[in-house]
């Protein structure tokens, strides 16, 4: 039977924003992109569409598959320099942060890690538009914590950590 992917060890669920697919490596000691700091959760979407029509000697409907619409969603704890940008220059994302690729609507790549960075972790990848910012803060909440949605451009490619 298969082991169940638990994440409470802290190292697990790691999500690696780049300019490029190279930069967006998850593998430790390779990863030049922003390595995504306090996520609180993580949702990978991968909804199949499905176009339905109805005919005149049928009683039941007909369907087939459209396009898949893929989504990349979490809620971060902001930290400026995830969100701002190191404005080091090594990675484009990195340099700009979440709100300014997003502003920019800048392409990103992404690879997320199911059980960390480990070599054999399985991981998904792809890349697509930083969207649906919406920072808040209160004083039940001190902390800014923003959504965050990745709309994916094309499909996930399944891959294996080395």
């Amino acid at each position: 039977m298969a082991q169940v992917i638990n994440v409470s060890a802290g190292n697990e669920a790691v999500l690696v924003l780049a300019d490029s697919a190279a930069n967006a490596n998850i593998d430790a000691g390779a990863t030049t992109g922003l390595v995504v700091p306090y996520m609180q959760d993580v949702t990978i979407n991968n909804s199949t569409g499905v176009f339905r029509w109805k005919t005149l000697d049928n009683t039941a409907e007909n369907a087939v598959t459209t396009p898949s619409t893929n989504q990349l969603t979490l809620n971060i704890v902001v930290d400026s320099d995830s969100f701002f940008g190191d404005g080091l220059g090594g990675d484009a994302v990195k340099d700009a942060g979440i709100f300014g690729s997003s502003k920019a609507k800048t392409k990103v790549f992404f690879e997320i890690g199911f059980e960390g960075r480990d070599s054999g972790s399985k991981i998904l990848k792809g890349s697509g538009y930083i969207s649906g910012l919406a920072p808040t803060v209160n004083m039940d909440a001190p902390v800014w914590v923003t959504p965050v949605t990745i709309e994916v451009d094309g499909d996930y490619t399944e891959d294996t950590a080395s």
